[in-house]
């Protein structure tokens, strides 16, 4: 878990008011509180500037001694284009510095869907707990945080049988169906699935660490969502539905998410394949 910091004295009331902006614009608390921890960082990093007084060069040198992985780098500088965004507006400055950071190109990332065979591995190794984490990214495309945060109350009869009501990013809401054992599990925990020890549900890091555990190394929780998204658009050929089951805005991050599967690679190349080869010499 981070360690708590304290915004720098001259940074501490504007953050304290643009963290208010966005308790207002209903962001859930795990997102005001991943912003507000960057905003406090930068701040920190920035000093002795004050939030008046800092400059897009200031700002860049910053974010340049950082050795951050690109998506790093663009999380903070959406938070400090939020934070100044928000101080513009406001009138406590008359600028935006920045406006001039230069924006992260992310390398395009390959769908990297979690093999079946090793799902079913783990769900051997997995405790009744563990094997409802698995599942509920495995078959449902849920997210770590998503996962954490599942409770009996979420779960909906509908014309079929049961869905969940999925809080994701930003407070957006979706309904997933759930097979039926899933939803009965689910209703029987009769609060949090996955309680906290101290009141409310686990970390999103709870998750994803045993999660991560149980699969073979450079397989993570999120893959599951791949694996997800990949069945379900080998099934339904519908990018639209496999978006809206994994609550996203946009289909082209849904692409992000979904491999084509071996046997449409291996037809491809079969269909291009000179057919005489086999009568060729070996050299």
């Amino acid at each position: 878990m981070r360690n708590k910091i304290s915004a720098p004295v001259p940074w501490r009331k504007s953050i304290n008011g643009w963290t208010d902006t966005l308790k207002a614009a209903g962001l859930s608390a795990q997102t005001i509180k991943s912003r507000r921890y960057k905003m406090v960082h930068l701040a920190t990093l920035l000093m002795p500037d004050g939030p008046e007084d800092v400059t897009t060069e200031r700002i860049v040198h910053v974010f340049a001694e950082q050795q951050w992985k690109p998506e790093t780098i663009k999380a903070y500088r959406n938070t400090i284009a939020s934070f100044f965004r928000w101080l513009r507006k406001s009138g406590r400055r008359n600028d935006d510095p920045s406006l001039d950071v230069p924006r992260v190109k992310k390398p395009r990332a390959h769908p990297r869907p979690c093999p079946d065979k090793y799902i079913r591995a783990a769900m051997e190794m997995a405790t009744p707990s563990e094997r409802l984490m698995i599942r509920l990214g495995a078959e449902c495309g849920l997210r770590r945080g998503e996962i954490a945060a599942v409770h009996s109350d979420d779960v909906v009869a509908d014309s079929i049988g049961h869905s969940l009501i999925v809080r994701g990013k930003g407070d957006k809401q979706r309904v997933v169906p759930l097979p039926d054992d899933l939803a009965t599990a689910v209703m029987d925990a009769r609060g949090y699935l996955f309680p906290g020890r101290f009141g409310g549900h686990v970390e999103e890091s709870y998750i994803g660490d045993h999660v991560s555990h149980l699969l073979p190394a450079g397989w993570a929780a999120h893959t599951l969502r791949h694996r997800f998204a990949t069945v379900d658009y080998s099934t339904t050929h519908d990018l639209f539905v496999v978006a809206e089951l994994l609550g996203h805005e946009s289909v082209e991050t849904t692409e992000h998410y979904v491999a084509m599967p071996d046997g449409r690679l291996r037809e491809a190349t079969a269909a291009v394949r000179l057919t005489e080869s086999a009568t060729w010499p070996s050299h």
